[in-house]
């Protein structure tokens, strides 16, 4: 199960390093004892004991503070394990959990948690036993676990309210789920909607009422909340001078992109890598 990495507070660097993580995929911390803050982005985010927290696929993140009795757990998923496993939700709902992405934790049921972690703590232990090539009776074991967390997971999100709450056209619902996953491949180059629906085979028009109605934003405004997202990420953590920064995702010139981040984020890059200055080290 390549698609999956999962590591406890003992594997992490030595506190006191600045460390940084920028994987390729979703990630959840579950803290099941102490108190931790996560910096995401730029964001400073508290955890206490029995908080759960996702951090979505192309975001930074590192520990900023942990209390010397924190016990905790990060599991990393790949964004596309969702088209590889059968999950009996709607492929919508499935995608928004693969991918989910949340500022604040979630704070589930102490019965609930409980059942997650022991899983958890299950896969972690599996995942350091040998793997014998000739049986795959673990590696399946390995499988069933992991989609018995994500409905785990899946119950928490939609307790919380977080499910989509109704029956979604399932055409309109295929196209938004293609659409989300050409723009996590995309995004930095492709702003232009054209070039979607072409990758889609359907009008813009028809392309913008799907993924509307799908996930009440036009596809405009989620092509610039993933640029503002990995900008901030970019500027918080990376060396790279502004102008670098434009030119990678492809604006015109530097003051195209900052006049574009000041619209969305309401300061300048400069400025905005000013104020993160201080809680990085680069």
């Amino acid at each position: 199960m390549n698609e999956i990495e999962l590591i406890d507070q003992s594997e992490l660097p030595a506190q006191g390093e600045d460390y940084y993580y920028h994987p390729l995929w979703t990630t959840c911390i579950l803290l099941y004892r102490g108190s931790i803050q996560v910096n995401s982005n730029g964001t400073p985010t508290d955890l206490q004991a029995g908080n759960i927290l996702f951090i979505g696929y192309n975001k930074y993140y590192s520990f900023t503070a942990i209390s010397t009795d924190a016990i905790f757990k990060i599991l990393h998923y790949d964004r596309n394990f969702s088209n590889r496993i059968r999950l009996s939700i709607s492929r919508y709902d499935a995608y928004r959990l693969i991918n989910a992405n949340r500022s604040t934790p979630f704070t589930p049921a102490p019965n609930d948690f409980e059942a997650i972690w022991t899983l958890l703590c299950t896969l972690h232990s599996n995942r350091k036993k040998p793997i014998d090539p000739k049986k795959d009776f673990l590696q399946k074991a390995n499988i069933n676990i992991f989609m018995a967390i994500i409905y785990l997971l899946a119950d928490v999100i939609y307790t919380a309210g977080e499910s989509s709450g109704k029956t979604h056209n399932k055409r309109k619902e295929e196209i938004t789920v293609h659409f989300l996953q050409l723009i996590a491949d995309h995004y930095k180059e492709q702003r232009d909607l054209a070039f979607y629906a072409d990758r889609l085979n359907i009008s813009i028009k028809y392309l913008s009422i799907s993924v509307k109605e799908i996930t009440k934003e036009s596809p405009s405004e989620i092509i610039s909340n993933w640029l503002v997202t990995e900008a901030r990420a970019q500027l918080t953590i990376s060396t790279k001078t502004i102008n670098q920064i434009s030119q990678e995702f492809n604006f015109s010139d530097q003051y195209a992109f900052s006049k574009f981040f000041k619209k969305h984020v309401g300061i300048t890059p400069k400025l905005f890598r000013e104020q993160q200055a201080n809680l990085v080290t680069n």
